[in-house]
């Protein structure tokens, strides 16, 4: 299985506080690698819905315009 997190993106969500804690997330691309398209089956749709979500879990809020719109359906 190919190594699906080697471009992760860090982020420092409070470099400021005391309590820095830091987020990474993966390129849009990455992310849509994890999503198989959708081709209507019953049997499939709770598996392509789990896929999607975590997509969106993993990318960098900002950009989850960019994969809504390149989600494969």
């Amino acid at each position: 299985m190919p190594n699906l997190y080697h471009n992760l993106e860090a982020e420092v969500v409070s470099p400021v506080s005391n309590t820095a804690s830091i987020t990474e997330y993966i390129s849009v691309d990455e992310a849509l690698k994890l999503v198989t398209p959708f081709k209507g089956e019953k049997r499939d749709v709770l598996a392509f819905i789990a896929n999607v979500d975590t997509a969106f879990e993993l990318i960098d809020p900002r950009n989850e315009s960019t994969l809504f719109k390149f989600a494969p359906t």
